[in-house]
């Protein structure tokens, strides 16, 4: 028994496919989905969206991810947090 076949994403997508690959339908995309399609031709039928702009797009709507932790100063990381003229 084999294991199923992942689908083969494109590098670039219609409007349909784009859609499918964000987990939404076509209409609901175009209203949310800010990555503008590369246009091949001057027909709709002809405009791409780009596989990378799309992980782009949905990494920075992850509510999951966790914005890196302020930078300590200088002084905070050698004196602990304390400022120098505080220190006991």
């Amino acid at each position: 028994m084999t294991a199923p076949a992942l689908p083969y994403w494109p590098a670039a997508m219609d409007l349909k496919t784009a859609a499918a690959y964000c987990g939404c339908c076509p209409e609901t995309f175009k209203k949310v989905c800010p990555v503008k399609p590369l246009r091949y031709t001057e027909s709709t039928r002809g405009e791409r969206y780009l596989r990378q702009r799309l992980d782009e797009w949905l990494a920075s709507i992850d509510p999951n991810m966790q914005s890196a932790p302020p930078r300590k100063s200088m002084v905070e990381l050698i004196y602990g947090g304390q400022r120098e003229g505080h220190r006991a």
